[in-house]
């Protein structure tokens, strides 16, 4: 076993409530305490690791009383040139669906695993180019009414939403989004109105989404 990969199952041993022994961290990765030592050392050093002791309890575990300190963090994950291309090729397929929604957290990894790729010289095959997944366009909506949207879906905030029946009528539902459903049949949202079932919207039919603290103008 690598090292990296033992310093992230030791994290994963005594960041259980009864932490570890020294013995089952040896049995677990089949290395000597000689071995296991200079982890824990090298992950208390380099990488603030709160590993501490317990002598009554007899066994390691991650101190958790709050103290302030250096922050403690593993290592990013570690992908072989194949794996961070699938992920990259699944990550741009999935923006591909709701870029507004989607793409603001999913641009951070895309860019870091590009990085990752071209250090790599591993050959881009544009299979998010060459496989195409037919799903509907997002709705003409604005993109403020989008945005407040989103945000109030992300958020859990209630929103009031200005609704243009297939007659021509409209009307406000006032109420929290819960969930966003992108289908081949279109773009629904679900507003939820406290103890009642929430109300499914097409989106195509919003002509306004007002956050519920605004004036309606």
């Amino acid at each position: 076993m690598e090292r990296t990969q033992r310093l992230a199952r030791i994290n994963a041993l005594v960041s259980r409530q009864d932490g570890a022994t020294m013995a089952q961290m040896m049995e677990d990765m089949k290395v000597s305490r000689a071995t296991i030592n200079r982890d824990l050392e090298y992950m208390r050093s380099q990488m603030n690791a709160p590993i501490v002791w317990d002598p009554y309890e007899g066994f390691y575990r991650l101190e958790r009383n709050g103290a302030v300190g250096p922050t403690y963090m593993l290592p990013g994950q570690w992908f072989t040139p194949a794996q961070a291309y699938a992920y990259l090729t699944l990550n741009n397929m999935v923006e591909k669906i709701a870029p507004k929604v989607l793409g603001p957290f999913l641009y951070p990894m895309r860019v870091l695993l590009k990085e990752m790729l071209g250090k790599a010289e591993f050959e881009l095959y544009g299979l998010d180019k060459k496989i195409e997944i037919d799903m509907p366009a997002m709705p003409a909506i604005g993109d403020l009414d989008f945005q407040n949207l989103t945000e109030a879906l992300l958020h859990e905030q209630p929103v009031r939403i200005v609704v243009r029946a297939p007659s021509g009528q409209e009307h406000t539902v006032a109420g929290t989004p819960v969930r966003l459903h992108i289908a081949a049949t279109g773009w629904r949202i679900e507003v939820g109105q406290g103890g009642a079932a929430p109300v499914t919207i097409d989106i195509v039919h919003i002509r306004k989404v007002i956050a519920a603290d605004e004036d309606e103008t």
